[in-house]
């Protein structure tokens, strides 16, 4: 991994600690926990889940893959296991971007699955 790439990868990381915990906060009492989501084994896995009361969770993440001598990078929001939504494979210098884009609708997806729960109908 190129120094850029890792200097992206820790700007992804620290972006995903910040608005888990800043989320949490937000929405506390109503997400049991958040944790940050840090795999660098083989592929390298960058995000944030939260737990909601029902035990259901919602995962913000996005993931680089070695392919040959550079990187893919791809993202998804997942409500247990349904996904609201898909970033295609692409190169590696939209990690940033791609950050940005599983984050962004993350406050949304909370509120819209914490509101079902309040009223399941």
């Amino acid at each position: 991994m190129h120094d850029d790439l890792l200097r992206a990868v820790m700007a992804a990381a620290s972006a995903f600690s910040e608005a888990g915990r800043d989320l949490y906060l937000d929405f506390h009492p109503d997400i049991r926990r958040w944790s940050p989501i840090t795999d660098l084994v083989g592929k390298v896995r960058l995000g944030v889940s939260y737990t909601l009361p029902d035990g259901r969770e919602l995962v913000c993440e996005v993931r680089l893959r070695p392919h040959g001598p550079a990187w893919t990078v791809d993202g998804t929001v997942d409500l247990d296991g349904e996904e609201l939504l898909l970033l295609p494979e692409g190169p590696e210098d939209l990690l940033g971007h791609y950050t940005e884009q599983v984050l962004e609708p993350a406050r949304r997806h909370l509120d819209e699955a914490l509101r079902g729960l309040a009223n399941p109908g």
